[in-house]
């Protein structure tokens, strides 16, 4: 019935907002779509929808649309971005250019031919080049000039040339060697892994986040029940104690006491109540439920509705290993001090002086027209050339930029030595942890049971007059906390079990979850 209301109703805003058009193409607008989701969320508010869900739900509402995840997913793209530039450095160059010019004035001399110098040169040439990781530089043109001009002295006119040519540039110190050269593609792809890792701790920090937030709620959910039956108990003594009453065989005072007491446990219940809704609205939260028009306001119940107990035995340099192996934070400061370290080598390499070995190769065509050019282009008609640069920095900026390079270096390495302590003191408190709880799981799961009996024994001595009104009271009392804190020790042993797992680097494992950046 509700919701053919709020279907109503979202007819009525399309027919106010100008009328309904039943072909296949409508298009509602953006405000029209919000006006849509409040009523949505709106008729959600009045149903009484109830979600069942369970732990390996939760993940997966948590991953879907979590916006620091959706953030973090755009960092390895954007690296991948940089590397892909730093390779741009590699490929090589198409170039092409064409050029006219023209050229009259008054001759100077009579060699020239002509009173008045005309001349008319066309030069068109295209060519590659590039560079090679290795360092060297490399050029390959096809020059090509046509040449005209009025002098009677130029036998061929117009003439062509061409000139298919290659040059090599080695440097031989500076700029010299794979690992100067490639260093900003190696540089690169380091950050993109970095960002990857940084994406791997974000979804493993929401993981940890959500699993804490289910068992919380899974605890208030025991905490409402255990007072429920709180209440339950005290309020089964009223009803037997009015009876009593009635027969003379209990005062007022007890009656009274009872009747506080049940009110004290009213107000435990609503109490507990609250805490319950709150856990249950962290959790919508973090899963981005609150997001959904039909499920912010439904009721979760919990399918896997009973915490676990699975003992486990826990060896301290295991976890270490772990630790070592799959933390995010520590792979990712470990792929920054490899960076460290070819920044310093590029730097040391900035200090050498430049020394290019160049030479090049050619040949020279000759003809009266293009295609004769190229006839002649022949091997008795070479251009070449070798030589050497040489230049010397002076070099006080590239040693104090080295210098840098150096005090960061020093600087991250404490930096990670003081991250592998930190980790080795987390794990060990992780564990720690995790044994305490287990303890506390053994230690009040048998003062659970001694107070189950003893509230059996003392029911049973209540019933003969042995015990009086107040105590069979704290007797539930007692029995009631040692139910709680029962169950508060399975929580905090799988919250532990959830925490050294994040410690460890072993939620993603855990859990089943592939991480693509």
């Amino acid at each position: 019935m509700k919701r053919i209301i709020c279907t109503l109703l979202i007819w009525m805003v399309l027919f106010t907002f100008g009328g309904i058009s039943f072909a296949a193409d409508i298009k509602i607008d953006e405000e029209m779509s919000r006006v849509i989701d409040r009523l949505l969320f709106i008729a959600a508010g009045t149903q009484n929808r109830v979600l069942k869900i369970s732990l390996v739900d939760v993940i997966s509402y948590a991953l879907k649309s979590n916006s620091e995840i959706l953030i973090k997913q755009i960092d390895p793209k954007l690296k991948e971005d940089d590397v892909r530039i730093a390779r741009a450095d590699f490929e090589p160059i198409f170039s092409a250019d064409y050029t006219l010019h023209s050229n009259t004035k008054a001759s100077s001399s009579s060699l020239s031919g002509a009173n008045i110098s005309y001349t008319r040169d066309i030069d068109f040439n295209a060519g590659m080049s590039g560079k090679l990781i290795t360092g060297t530089e490399y050029a390959v043109d096809f020059i090509n000039e046509r040449y005209k001009s009025n002098s009677s002295f130029q036998s061929m006119n117009p003439y062509y040339t061409t000139e298919p040519k290659i040059t090599i540039t080695q440097p031989v110190f500076r700029d010299s060697g794979i690992l100067v050269n490639t260093a900003d593609i190696v540089i690169a792809q380091n950050n993109k892994k970095v960002s990857e890792e940084d994406f791997k701790e974000t979804v493993m920090d929401i993981i940890t986040k959500t699993k804490v937030r289910y068992y919380n709620l899974m605890y208030f959910l025991e905490n409402y029940s255990i007072a429920g039956s709180s209440l339950e108990r005290a309020k089964d003594l009223l009803e037997i104690n009015k009876a009593r009453y009635k027969k003379g065989l209990v005062s007022s005072l007890d009656l009274l006491e009872i009747e506080t007491t049940v009110a004290d446990r009213e107000k435990a219940l609503i109490s507990a109540e609250a805490n319950l809704k709150k856990a249950e609205d962290d959790l919508k939260l973090i899963t981005n439920l609150v997001d959904d028009p039909e499920l912010w306001n439904a009721k979760l119940e919990l399918i896997d509705d009973k915490p676990e107990f699975n003992e486990q035995n826990l060896d301290l340099l295991e976890c270490l290993k772990n630790s070592f192996q799959y933390r995010p934070d520590y792979n990712s400061n470990k792929v920054d001090l490899k960076n460290k370290d070819i920044k310093i080598l590029t730097a040391q390499d900035a200090l050498f002086p430049t020394v290019d070995l160049a030479g090049s190769f050619g040949l020279n065509g000759l003809g009266k027209d293009y295609q004769d050019a190229l006839d002649n282009t022949k091997g008795d008609y070479k251009d070449w050339s070798v030589g050497f640069k040489v230049s010397v920095p002076w070099g006080g900026s590239e040693r104090a930029k080295l210098d840098q390079r150096k005090l960061e270096l020093a600087q991250a390495i404490i930096a990670f030595k003081r991250l592998e302590q930190n980790i080795i003191l987390d794990v060990r408190d992780k564990i720690r942890a995790v044994n305490i709880a287990m303890r506390q799981i053994k230690a009040s799961r048998l003062s659970k049971e001694k107070e189950i009996r003893n509230y059996q024994a003392q029911k049973e001595r209540y019933a003969t007059g042995h015990v009086s009104t107040h105590d069979i009271l704290d007797y539930q009392e007692n029995l009631a906390r040692a139910e709680l804190d029962y169950i508060k020790s399975l929580i905090d042993y799988n919250i532990a079990i959830v925490n050294l797992d994040k410690s460890q680097g072993l939620a993603l494992i855990k859990n089943n979850i592939m991480v693509e950046g």
